[in-house]
């Protein structure tokens, strides 16, 4: 298993302020979507986690992984029982292995491609020759990055390089590693203090559904509806940027799942050339 875990002690310091009767139900394993380091992740989604821990009265493990494929392989094979996805995995998710869709962010996402501030590239034009940095390839915002410079003729021009978070490509591109990046603005909202940040928007190239919370089919169903009653009744930090750690959660429309096929059909040939 690939699966990264933050230490026991961690994440149980609400447990024992529930009681020993909270402590002897079985913890609820959510696995979140890899998009910041380990450390920085499990810190920004704290507090639901620990509101989870006490509308539901029962301890809440949060794991990640260490990149998209690798989550996306421990999803199928069931062995969390919730899944934070990107919004196309999260329909591939409920498309081929029955999981089931509970809440997300209420809000859209834009994809934007950073630069240095003081940097050499100024233009669309100036990325020929350069190195753009991003999440692996089966991520959302990788996906939309590299259609967009396909759309921009510059799928040949230049070299992408997978980041293994988006702190780690803003230090990459602090480092002059590589000249680019593709991320979220909500991930950018949400990198820790010490993450370096020189860059520049040079574009935004498109918006996109926050990742979504699933639960595995074989969830009780019971279990599943007060799940999801907790999400939804969760409330952001007005203190906090919005991302998708701090925002009002929604179950997302029918329709709007379904507008991203085009971008499930990718994902299900990188997941058969097994692309990272």
């Amino acid at each position: 298993m690939t699966t990264r875990r933050a230490s026991l002690a961690w994440l149980g310091t609400g447990w024992a302020l529930a009681g020993a009767a909270t402590a002897q139900r079985p913890p609820l394993r959510i696995a979140l979507a890899p998009f910041l380091s380990p450390a920085a992740l499990l810190a920004v989604f704290r507090p639901l986690r620990e509101h989870l821990e006490h509308a539901l009265q029962r301890p809440v493990e949060m794991v990640t992984s260490r990149d998209f494929h690798s989550l996306v392989g421990e999803a199928r094979r069931g062995e969390h029982d919730v899944v934070q996805l990107p919004a196309h995995l999260a329909r591939l998710a409920m498309l081929d292995w029955r999981y089931q869709m509970l809440a997300g962010p209420d809000e859209r996402v834009e994809v934007v491609v950073g630069v240095r501030g003081a940097g050499p590239v100024r233009s669309i034009g100036d990325l020929r020759g350069q190195r753009v940095g991003m999440l692996d390839a089966l991520s959302l915002t990788a996906t939309v990055g590299r259609a967009w410079l396909q759309a921009q003729g510059l799928d040949g021009a230049v070299t992408v390089v997978a980041q293994p978070s988006v702190n780690a490509a803003l230090y990459a591109l602090e480092r002059g590693e590589i000249g680019a990046f593709v991320a979220a603005d909500t991930q950018l909202a949400t990198l820790p203090a010490s993450t370096p940040r020189g860059e520049r928007v040079l574009v935004r190239i498109g918006g996109i559904p926050g990742p979504l919370f699933l639960a595995r089919h074989d969830l009780p169903a019971a279990e599943r509806e007060d799940l999801r009653a907790a999400l939804l009744a969760f409330q952001p930090d007005p203190a906090r940027p919005r991302a998708a750690s701090n925002a009002p959660l929604r179950p997302v429309p029918a329709a709007s799942m379904a507008a991203l096929d085009a971008y499930v059909v990718v994902a299900r040939q990188l997941l058969a050339q097994g692309a990272r």
